[in-house]
């Protein structure tokens, strides 16, 4: 019978140990901000307060800090898309094309009603699941309402 319990440990064992890289980027997103101590933020314009709140849980989260990048939203989502940059903050419509194209997080704030709601998120690149994960966990925090008091 201890033959069978060590031929069942050492398969769940076999089993498991393939499992510690999950999830997975496959790019390497969240060691390379990790190694470099930097994450790259690109942004066009100003960042409100709940979007600079999550750029902190971000850098906190990683043990990295943010190097802000400023210019035209399309271009830094391109730039996002080829791993120039790690992280786009900025306002997006509900009906935003890059939702297919690029991993969003919730929002972390809205502005205006019906059609012309826009909603502060930030973009990463897809499938870089762990770097994903982590900003997503973020942007929660900070979206989470507040207790009333």
């Amino acid at each position: 019978m201890s033959r069978v319990k060590a031929a069942v440990a050492i398969a769940i064992a076999l089993l498991f140990s393939g499992c510690t890289d999950f999830p997975r980027d496959p790019a390497n997103s969240l060691d390379k901000i990790r190694a470099s101590g930097t994450i790259r933020v690109g942004t066009e314009q100003d960042l409100p307060p709940e979007a600079r709140t999550l750029v902190e849980q971000v850098e906190t989260a990683a043990g990295a800090k943010a190097e802000l990048r400023r210019g035209a939203l399309e271009p830094l989502l391109d730039k996002l898309e080829t791993g120039e940059i790690d992280l786009v903050v900025a306002p997006f419509t509900k009906k935003t094309p890059w939702a297919t194209m690029s991993a969003l997080s919730p929002p972390v704030r809205t502005e205006g009603q019906g059609e012309q709601t826009v909603e502060w998120r930030a973009a990463m690149r897809s499938g870089e699941n762990r770097w994903i994960m982590l900003v997503e966990t973020s942007a929660r925090k900070v979206a989470r309402p507040k207790a009333a008091p």
